[in-house]
């Protein structure tokens, strides 16, 4: 809420104030959280949905743009948390869109011009009057703060892509988890931002099946390798119990695979770590194996060498069409076996 109306409170003492409540945007505060760490979120000090509440009571005819946007929109990780507020407002820019130059200033919005026919959405249910670019234009304008290096993250070497390629790919896979945001949305969107040739790439390289940053990366790393006319799937659905009775059945969904070619790739983060969860992961690996199919699983640490994971990837490819192609010669041989009796 805004400091001047906390401070008219009878029962919120100076002290409170300073110890109790945490500036969010000039004249605005919050409670303090618990274990909080002003070291956090790169020297802005709060996470972006918060920032972009406070701005809003500070300057409530002003439309919310670029990371903040997305961020109410519900986009994960905390790529956000790192960069400015974006307000668009009145004909004048102030203010730098370089992340690590706005930190300096962690209190102060970027302003951008408001253009006469903008369009809007007003997704916050706290705050339903809070104006916000609508989806393809929000991310248009984080996709212009990565391509020209003004936000960044650490993100893994891909052969044949820069990192600020990499860092756009991940981010329109997770921006498509959270909403329903065209990749012709963007595109229109982003005329004047970002190079439409450059864009359409990226676009083509982006799963909406991706449900972490680092399924996008291994699916980069591995994206070249299929011959033709096989294509990977994200979260493709195996069933572990085939032919099983009607009902439930057990399934696994890898992160990336081909049924045409039996092979299944699994990104194995922190949650797999757990012992029942190691468990699980034992128990489909056998399974899928004596079903026929290649199983791979990497992890953060064996992500780290590019050439490594696509020397096992090829190799398993390499199985799985030898092991194809025999199954299909068998199978003619049998078919014309079977016709030489019936004849005879």
């Amino acid at each position: 809420m805004k400091r001047t109306e906390l401070a008219a409170r009878p029962e919120i003492t100076d002290w409170a104030l300073r110890h109790r409540y945490i500036t969010a945007a000039r004249g605005v505060v919050v409670p303090r959280p618990d274990h909080y760490d002003p070291a956090a979120f790169d020297g802005f000090g709060l996470d972006a949905v918060t920032r972009a509440w406070a701005n809003h009571l500070k300057h409530p005819g002003a439309v919310l743009g670029g990371w903040s946007a997305v961020a109410v929109y519900g986009l994960r990780p905390d790529w956000a948390d790192h960069a400015p507020v974006v307000l668009l407002s009145g004909t004048h820019s102030r203010g730098s869109l370089t992340s690590a130059t706005a930190a300096r200033y962690p209190l102060r919005p970027v302003f951008l011009p408001l253009p006469d026919d903008l369009e809007t959405c007003t997704p916050c249910p706290r705050f339903p009057t809070m104006k916000v670019v609508t989806p393809g234009l929000a991310a248009a304008q984080c996709l212009s703060t990565i391509l020209d290096g003004r936000h960044t993250w650490w993100v893994h070497d891909v052969p044949g892509l820069t990192r600020r390629e990499v860092r756009a790919v991940q981010f329109i896979d997770a921006f498509a988890q959270c909403t329903w945001v065209s990749r012709r949305e963007i595109l229109g969107a982003a005329k004047g931002l970002v190079n439409r040739k450059r864009l359409r790439k990226l676009l083509a390289l982006a799963d909406d099946g991706a449900q972490s940053p680092m399924e996008t990366v291994t699916r980069l790393l591995v994206r070249d390798l299929l011959p033709a006319p096989y294509r990977w799937e994200s979260q493709i659905r195996v069933d572990l119990d085939p032919g099983a009775a009607t009902g439930w059945t057990r399934q696994t969904l890898p992160d990336l695979g081909v049924h045409g070619l039996k092979i299944a790739i699994y990104y194995d983060g922190a949650y797999h770590d757990d012992d029942h969860r190691t468990d699980v992961d034992f128990d489909q690996f056998h399974t899928l194996r004596d079903l026929g199919w290649e199983v791979l699983r990497f992890n953060r640490k064996t992500i780290r060498d590019p050439r490594k994971v696509r020397e096992l990837v090829s190799n398993a490819i390499a199985r799985a069409i030898s092991q194809t192609i025999n199954q299909a010669n068998s199978q003619t041989i049998n078919q014309a076996i079977s016709q030489a009796q019936s004849e005879g």
